[in-house]
């Protein structure tokens, strides 16, 4: 199984406003570095917590149906499955033989009846579902959105360098203790 993110988030986890106002930064010529900054943080508190924070496309690409495991969480919606056929035809999985799944801590693909029978060998089955927990940075929980700025902080300032083992970097690494998705 592989999967790989085809269309990212268009929107930053935090407003570059507020990540911004908290950096103590007021004009525009670093936006660009911090906005590379903050997708590298967010990309790592997605791997943290095993869940995905603003809508993105993911492609996820198997051998066969049996080999379908759990979706990147929380997937919103399906937009295709395409699978080819035992004859070697692609074909489009219609959206009335399965339901998507999500629960708390996984989603994933359930059939209507018996998923299809697919073509032995590699990339028979490919899947693209949308994910992500928040539509907006406000929906985002103030947790992770904390993490992120607290981190980029981090980062960005070299006073706070020496100090990443104290009471305050425990607490910013425990801020995601509650998100972890264990699927």
């Amino acid at each position: 199984m592989s999967a790989i993110c085809i269309a990212p988030p268009a929107l930053l986890a935090v407003d570059l406003s507020l990540i911004k106002k908290n950096m103590r930064i007021d004009d525009d010529h670093m936006d660009d570095l911090i906005e590379l900054w903050a997708d590298g943080v967010i990309a790592d508190l997605e791997s943290k917590i095993g869940q995905h924070l603003m809508p993105q496309t993911w492609r996820i690409t198997l051998d066969s149906f049996q080999h379908l495991a759990n979706l990147p969480h929380p997937a919103t919606s399906v937009v295709s499955i395409k699978y080819i056929d035992t004859e070697g035809v692609e074909r489009l999985l219609d959206g009335s033989q399965f339901t998507l799944i999500r629960t708390e801590c996984y989603s994933q693909l359930v059939p209507a009846a018996l998923w299809p029978s697919t073509r032995p060998g590699a990339a028979a089955v490919v899947i693209d579902v949308v994910c992500g927990m928040a539509s907006s940075p406000a929906d985002v929980p103030a947790n992770m959105r904390l993490y992120i700025l607290s981190k980029l902080v981090e980062q960005f300032d070299p006073q706070t360098r020496t100090e990443r083992d104290t009471v305050q970097s425990t607490f910013i690494t425990r801020l995601l203790d509650a998100c972890k998705t264990y699927a």
